[in-house]
């Protein structure tokens, strides 16, 4: 069985390291603890790990869309079990671009996802969760376990509008301690 876990970034992998609301500089970040527990047990089972983020901050003017590429080229460097991230610069949901590290050279690649799901990449919209199944799985089926994890409303109407199962975020970081029934998840 495949498995397909798709993991929110802001506030459910990673937060800024300033304690400000948002990150702002590429390197003003670090991995929530809980986050990283979580993501290792899940990698232990065989879960394929790939991230899934608004970044509204392009459209709001507060950073480059060069910013948050190298952002989550950042988020990948300091958590490698994440094997790349879809993110959605706009506010309409229409374009989404994708960044992994090719794992042969340790390079950075990044390119803007095709226009099959444009209008809806932005979460709550489906576009990105559905990019991310598409080019990972083929296709959704009862052969593949799929979740996405998040911590904001968004999150779970996204999830709902692929049909795929959600976890908030705080209940998903408790499958990292050693003392949870890792059976729930």
């Amino acid at each position: 069985m495949n498995k397909l876990l798709i993991l929110d970034l802001d506030g459910t992998v990673r937060r800024p390291k300033s304690g400000a609301k948002f990150i702002s500089d590429p390197l003003d970040q670090e991995i929530i603890p809980e986050a990283a527990r979580a993501i290792a047990h899940y990698k232990s089972q065989g879960w394929l790990i790939v991230g899934a983020t608004n970044q509204g901050g392009v459209a709001a003017g507060h950073k480059q869309l060069e910013d948050a590429i190298t952002e989550q080229y950042q988020t990948l460097r300091l958590c490698p079990e994440i094997t790349c991230i879809y993110f959605c610069p706009d506010y309409q949901g229409l374009h989404c671009w994708l960044c992994c590290i090719n794992p042969e050279a340790s390079s950075p690649i990044h390119t803007a996802w095709g226009w099959e799901y444009s209008g809806t990449y932005r979460k709550p919209g489906a576009g990105m969760l559905n990019a991310a199944i598409k080019n990972h799985l083929g296709f959704k089926s009862q052969e593949h376990q799929i979740l996405f994890v998040g911590d904001r409303d968004e999150d779970k109407g996204a999830a709902e509008s692929a049909n795929v199962p959600f976890l908030w975020a705080s209940d998903w970081w408790k499958s990292g301690d050693a003392n949870y029934d890792t059976s729930k998840s």
